[in-house]
């Protein structure tokens, strides 16, 4: 089956035409508003908010961060493929989901103790 060269042409404008409106668009309302799009920079935590993060770490209030500690290195251990209580089970995946749980509750921490 041969793919006719004039519709991968087409293909591969469309795209390019695309990507380029779709940056510009981004660029102009990075600089219409800058703080918004720094904070967005800065804080990355797998587009996770607050709510799925406490249920995740199993904590009602984030004031307390040894609690925070405790449940994070809990649930990391259980997950770790090379604990041998874990006979080589664990996910990196929700380790990851581990850690940005704990790394949210932690920008939140940080930006309540500022306010």
């Amino acid at each position: 089956m041969r793919i006719p060269i004039g519709l991968i042409q087409q293909i591969a404008t469309s795209l390019s035409r695309t990507f380029r409106k779709t940056f510009q668009e981004e660029y102009l309302a990075a600089k219409q508003n800058p703080k918004k799009w720094e904070a967005a920079a800065t804080t990355n935590f797998g587009n996770m908010d607050l709510s799925e993060a406490k249920k995740i770490l199993n904590l009602e209030e984030i004031g307390d961060s040894e609690a925070l500690q405790e449940h994070t290195d809990k649930l990391l251990a259980m997950n770790d493929k090379k604990n041998p209580k874990n006979q080589g089970i664990g996910s990196g995946y929700l380790q990851s989901k581990i850690l940005n749980a704990k790394e949210r509750i932690e920008y939140e921490m940080n930006t309540s103790e500022d306010k």
